[in-house]
Order: C-alpha cells, then structure tokens, then sequence
C-alpha cells in the first residue's frame, strides 16, 4: 500500500471557542478547598459578565485535508484567552493529535475504498 499518513504540516487548523452552556458552579474547580473554589467560579462568571468566551469555553478544533474533515471537542475550558490555550504541550496540542488521527482514519478508508473501486473497474 502506497498511502502514508497525514502530518500536521499538511493539514490546516482551525480553532473555535464557543460559549459553555455546563455550569460554572460545581465544575469549574474540585481543589478541595471550597471558599477557593467558590472564588474561582466568582471570577470566571465576572469575566462571562464581561463576555469574555475564553472565561468558560467549549473549544473545538477542526483539521483539514482537501474535502476531509475531523475534529475533537473539550469543554468546560477556562482560560485568560486564546494564546492561553495555545500554549505548546497543553489541550490543544493533544486535541490536534486527536483531531489528526481522526482525519488520517477517515482518509485511509477513502482511500482504501478507491483502491477496490480501481480494481473491480
């Protein structure tokens, strides 16, 4: 077989932070220290206040190939913002990981497909 699979330089990232509907209170924090908690969620619900999305986020990350598309989820994501959550060795790291082998999976099957197509033609 002459496929190979997709690398992270060949595919294209898009990154989405969209508005958390899971509530703050209970699941932002579990420190075992519930007044920090409690100041924890205080501050994440003046910044959504603030709309601010970053402040309690569900992100999505979507890789691309051509017409092929896949993506990982995470939610309930808090973070000063964008940048933040970019950071190298961190979610989104892992969540390109994911959302890549998701894509080389899905682009093996097509692939695997056209090959028995081109040799039952």
């Amino acid at each position: 077989m002459d496929w190979k699979p997709l690398t992270r330089q060949e595919i294209a990232i898009r990154l989405k932070a969209d508005p958390e509907f899971i509530p703050v209170e209970g699941n932002a924090l579990a420190s075992g220290d519930d007044a920090f908690d409690r100041k924890v969620e205080e501050g994440i619900l003046h910044r959504l206040e603030q709309e601010d999305v970053w402040a309690w986020a569900a992100v999505t990350v979507t890789v691309s190939w051509g017409p092929f598309l896949a993506s990982d989820h995470l939610g309930c994501c808090s973070y000063a913002d964008e940048e933040d959550f970019c950071q190298p060795g961190g979610y989104f790291d892992d969540m390109i990981d994911e959302a890549l082998d998701e894509l080389n999976r899905v682009v093996l099957e097509a692939y695997r497909q056209l090959k028995t197509r081109e040799r039952a033609a």
